[in-house]
């Protein structure tokens, strides 16, 4: 089986990467909800940056919650984008909540999702962002180290040789050259 977790780097490019890779594979990709969607359906603040602590909780979950339901109907070949955005934005907004309730509660959606990754994908990519003073990567690393959660990491810049580390890793024949499944998927 080839279940995949993509990670790291912005949201853009691990999107792009993302649909790449589906396209060289074959395989079903599942993206990120847009914040949009999730803020229509609960009434939530249209600006993710106005999005305040009930509400900011409610879009991870139900994102969360969504990808788990996806790669549950595909089981056996995907590429999963963005797995511990929900987490590390979370994280990330509220990095200095003290209250009675909040930390428990992200501490405790950060195990149930660090779990499913655990059991769920048979291969996550970390696209490192070589930026040292970025807070997401640093939390991701974290959350990594913290759960024992078997990772590649990849640093490079360039995306078709990090689309071809990834096929080497997974050792399959690509349907499509590197360089032509980002220009289709740009």
């Amino acid at each position: 089986m080839n279940r995949i977790a993509i990670t790291g780097t912005s949201n853009e490019r691990r999107t792009i990467l993302a649909k790449a890779l589906s396209a060289m594979t074959g395989f079903d990709c599942i993206l990120q909800i847009p914040y949009t969607i999730i803020a229509a359906k609960y009434k939530m603040a249209i600006e993710i940056t106005e999005c305040q602590w009930p509400d900011s909780f409610v879009y991870c979950m139900e994102e969360f919650t969504q990808r788990v339901i996806s790669e549950k109907n595909l089981k056996d070949n995907f590429i999963s984008d963005g797995v511990f955005d929900e987490i590390c934005w979370l994280k990330c907004r509220y990095p200095h909540v003290e209250l009675i309730y909040e930390r428990p509660m992200i501490i405790s959606f950060e195990k149930v999702a660090a779990n499913y990754a655990n059991a769920q994908y048979d291969y996550i990519f970390h696209i490192d962002s070589s930026d040292d003073s970025n807070i997401t990567e640093k939390c991701l690393k974290q959350i990594y180290h913290q759960y024992n959660i078997n990772h590649n990491i990849i640093n490079n810049q360039n995306d078709e040789e990090v689309l071809n580390q990834i096929i080497a890793c997974l050792r399959v024949n690509p349907l499509l050259s590197a360089k032509y499944a980002l220009h289709k998927n740009l």
